[in-house]
């Protein structure tokens, strides 16, 4: 992990940190197209780029809570609001607001995700209870090969 030791190299780890927030939500996109379209077979190989792409976010958050609390300010957003407020530098504030316009898009679009996840439980329970009905309450075995009924 890299450490931010000033201002300059703060530009440049959220100039990194917006690069992966838009790659993050590329693929937020494409496992929403995914669960919409059926192609459940692409939804691993997707949650596995997720995880990757959030360990890295993890590292960018974790750079710049050490960098603020280095500076004497709380690692949270009243400090970085506070710190952004005394720099000259525009860019910074520019850059932050894009990364918290980002970090809005990829939260509501992962949400959408979770509401279709969802759905498409609720629709597989819904189908699973009619067809055991159907089927006159048979016993079938659950994951752990115990009965299920």
């Amino acid at each position: 992990m890299t450490v931010i030791q000033s201002p300059e190299g703060f530009v440049v780890a959220i100039d990194n940190e917006i690069c992966t927030v838009k790659a993050f939500v590329k693929l937020l996109k494409k496992e929403e197209d995914a669960l919409i379209h059926g192609r459940i077979d692409e939804l691993d190989m997707l949650a596995s780029d997720k995880t990757r792409l959030v360990e890295k976010l993890e590292s960018f958050s974790k750079q710049r809570k050490q960098y603020l609390s280095f500076l004497g300010y709380s690692p949270d957003k009243g400090g970085m609001n506070s710190w952004l407020t005394k720099q000259t530098n525009t860019e910074l504030r520019e850059q932050w607001s894009q990364l918290i316009e980002l970090a809005k898009t990829a939260q509501q679009i992962n949400l959408t995700n979770g509401k279709v996840i969802s759905t498409h439980l609720q629709y597989n329970q819904r189908t699973y209870l009619a067809l055991q009905s159907a089927a006159g309450n048979i016993s079938l075995y659950g994951p752990k090969g115990q009965a299920f009924i």
